[in-house]
């Protein structure tokens, strides 16, 4: 999902409707983490070592990553994220399986 794509999902969205709130903003968080898990393959770094520099725990960065898991990170992760990983903040909102196809090329 894009800038634009966001622009037009919030401009339609009925604010007294959580539920319709909490799905974009789910659908989002899983964009955002699958681009992060894109984003270290992108950079070559193992993720034992991905984790140490996040401060989390292993299976905590697994879980960030896991396609079919929680989709919770904190804006510390995520900022420390983007400058590790060397991908321009745009890249974690783009749709992560475009993103995917960055991966086939290497």
């Amino acid at each position: 999902m894009d800038k634009s794509e966001f622009n037009q999902l919030i401009k339609k969205i009925d604010i007294y409707n959580s539920n319709e709130y909490n799905e974009i903003i789910a659908n989002l968080k899983h964009n955002i983490c699958q681009n992060m898990r894109i984003a270290r393959k992108l950079s070559n770094i193992e993720p034992e070592l991905a984790a140490q520099y996040l401060n989390l725990e292993p299976q905590s960065l697994r879980r960030i990553e896991a396609e079919n898991d929680r989709d919770e990170f904190s804006s510390k992760v995520f900022i420390i994220a983007v400058m590790m990983y060397n991908q321009d903040a745009n890249f974690y909102f783009k749709n992560w399986k475009e993103n995917e196809l960055l991966l086939q090329k290497e």
